[in-house]
């Protein structure tokens, strides 16, 4: 059988199409457009922010970060006293600054504990000051030189070590009060220091040019210097003698009487100039930071209001003479109390004295005829008197942060026939010491009223100025001031047993300076309360003098603030005045007179 064969067939096969190769789909090609454009339109409204619309901004910013001028800090004037003696001055001194980008993020903790731990800056601030975005910040002022040295050997990446002025008083607590203090900012706040403020500080000079981070010059740019003026320098009147006198006998009063507070003031009558000015509490400028602000900030001998008790009698005095109804003869009775107007006046302890005169009234201190000779003076003479004399004014002393005093002048709002009358023995009326000094030197001075000055002379790159003398007023006439003196004096003498009593077994009147005839008014002087009426038991202790009275160099007035031992202030105040007026005179080589000089008496 023959074999069969069978042909099979089968269908074409399938045929598969993929897509090429990297090749994206349509919508996908079309996103991608689409971000692309976005990201293009949106760098160009950034280039067109940058280049056109902020363009000016920025390129400021730019030549700031690189064109800032250097500053070139002047130095400050320096202030001496009379003889030239460096009262205050510009020491040199290292800052520490930083150049934060250039201090390594991983080392700015360990730097701020290292910087802390040797200039004694909180590690918080330094730390804060080293992570901000400044191209140069400071870090620590007026390093120790020690410290500097120490940083220094350090090497610390990004600080650097830049000299800074700094203020230095080399006699420290010597006429603090005077001189004054300058804050952080070298701005004056006190004294000489803030009144003399813009004369003292001069003028900023700088550098300007390109800089790099390190405020280094780029020395590829050219650079323009603008060298600093630098302040002017001072003197002042004070003479150091005469100021450590008064301070030294300040002091040990206080300490003596455990007192509050006090002043002493030296003043030249003839030309207003100011010699010594001490007060207390004392403080050091160099430390003023330690001190409240009312002991650096205030010059008690002028910012200072205080009734002034007795001591007022001699404007008293001054104003009944100039009235023409009372001569030296004139008498009043005091019976040791009067009344008026409703109220019961006395003397301190209710003592009559009879008929006095004006120089009975001052060396009795009697309330009672004070105000007795006032009501015949009359109010209007009265009061015109003490405008003359500067009370209820500032005296334009040069020192910042003068009072002007409290008067009630007849015809104020708060005028009253009552005040009319104790003021005639310094109550009810408010001065500082300045202004009682300054009166007291009219006195002095026949009448004339110089203006008070603590700087005589002021020098800028050796070109000086002097102070010329400057008549403030004539608020009495010659002849009425050179009663009064004489009035002071048998006054200065009835004191005298205070000093002399117990050394000569003398108590009758003698001459309180021996050798030498001496003005002097003691004043006990009551302490208002803030809620009316007056301190019961402490008072304000004082004596207001001239020495020599013949040919009259020195006004002085010693205040003492609430001492404690001796109640009213006089044996307390007499012996300072003695002893400070002593020494000026033998300071300036005056000779004694031997008649001059009372039994038992060296």
């Amino acid at each position: 059988m023959a074999a069969t064969t069978r042909r099979s067939t089968s269908s074409a096969p399938t045929t598969t199409v993929t897509p090429p190769v990297g090749r994206l789909a349509s919508w996908r090609l079309h996103v991608l457009l689409l971000i692309c454009l976005a990201i293009v339109v949106v760098i160009a409204v950034r280039l067109v922010d940058l280049q056109v619309v902020r363009s000016y901004e920025l390129a400021s910013k730019a030549r700031l970060e690189v064109e800032t001028p250097v500053l070139l800090a002047p130095r400050r004037g320096q202030i001496t006293d009379a003889k030239g003696i460096v009262l205050a001055m510009d020491v040199e001194r290292q800052s520490l600054f930083a150049v934060p980008p250039q201090v390594p993020a991983e080392r700015k903790a360990e730097i701020a504990l290292l910087v802390a731990g040797m200039t004694g800056v909180p590690a918080e601030s330094v730390l804060s000051a080293l992570r901000s975005d400044r191209q140069w910040v400071r870090l620590a002022r007026w390093l120790e030189p020690e410290v500097a040295e120490q940083l220094a050997a350090l090497d610390l990446p990004g600080l650097r070590l830049v000299y800074e002025p700094m203020r230095f008083y080399p006699q420290g607590m010597t006429a603090a009060h005077v001189v004054g203090a300058i804050n952080l900012n070298g701005e004056g706040i006190s004294g000489i220091e803030a009144f003399y403020d813009r004369l003292l500080r001069g003028s900023e000079g700088k550098i300007e040019g390109e800089f790099d981070p390190a405020r280094n010059p780029i020395a590829t740019s050219l650079s323009r210097t603008l060298p600093p003026q630098n302040g002017a320098d001072l003197q002042l009147t004070i003479d150091p003698f005469i100021q450590q006198v008064a301070e030294r006998e300040l002091k040990q009063a206080i300490d003596e009487q455990n007192a509050d507070g006090g002043s002493i003031l030296v003043l030249d009558p003839r030309t207003g100039a100011i010699l010594a000015m001490a007060n207390w509490p004392f403080f050091d400028p160099n430390r003023w930071q330690d001190y409240p602000p009312e002991i650096y900030g205030r010059n008690p001998a002028i910012g200072t209001v205080y009734e002034p008790g007795s001591t007022f009698k001699m404007i008293t005095a001054s104003a009944a003479l100039s009235s023409g109804a009372v001569t030296t003869t004139t008498t009043v009775d005091d019976p040791g109390w009067v009344v008026r107007y409703g109220t019961t006046l006395r003397n301190f302890d209710g003592t009559p004295y009879g008929a006095l005169t004006l120089g009975g009234m001052l060396y009795y201190s009697s309330n009672v005829a004070a105000l007795q000779f006032n009501e015949l003076t009359g109010p209007e003479v009265f009061y015109r008197t003490l405008t003359r004399f500067g009370f209820g004014q500032p005296t334009g002393v040069d020192l910042a942060g003068e009072e002007s005093g409290i008067v009630n002048f007849y015809g104020s709002p708060g005028y009253n026939p009552l005040t009319f009358l104790v003021n005639a023995y310094g109550q009810a009326i408010s001065v500082t010491p300045l202004q009682l000094v300054q009166a007291a030197a009219a006195i002095a001075n026949d009448g004339v009223m110089m203006q008070p000055y603590v700087v005589q002379r002021i020098c800028r790159d050796g070109d000086c100025v002097q102070t010329t003398p400057r008549v403030a007023g004539k608020p009495i006439e010659p002849e009425v001031a050179g009663a009064v003196r004489e009035m002071l004096v048998d006054s200065a003498n009835h004191y005298a047993p205070v000093i002399w009593g117990r050394r000569t077994g003398n108590w009758s009147d003698q001459w309180l300076v021996p050798g030498y005839r001496v003005a002097a008014k003691t004043g006990t002087a009551s302490i208002p309360l803030p809620g009316g009426g007056y301190d019961p038991t402490y008072t304000i202790g004082s004596v207001l003098g001239i020495a020599p009275v013949d040919d009259p160099r020195f006004v002085v007035l010693v205040k003492i603030d609430r001492p404690k031992q001796d109640t009213l202030g006089v044996l307390t105040a007499i012996p300072v005045y003695y002893n400070v007026v002593d020494q000026l005179l033998r300071y300036i080589h005056l000779p004694p007179d031997r008649t001059l000089v009372s039994p038992g008496q060296p």
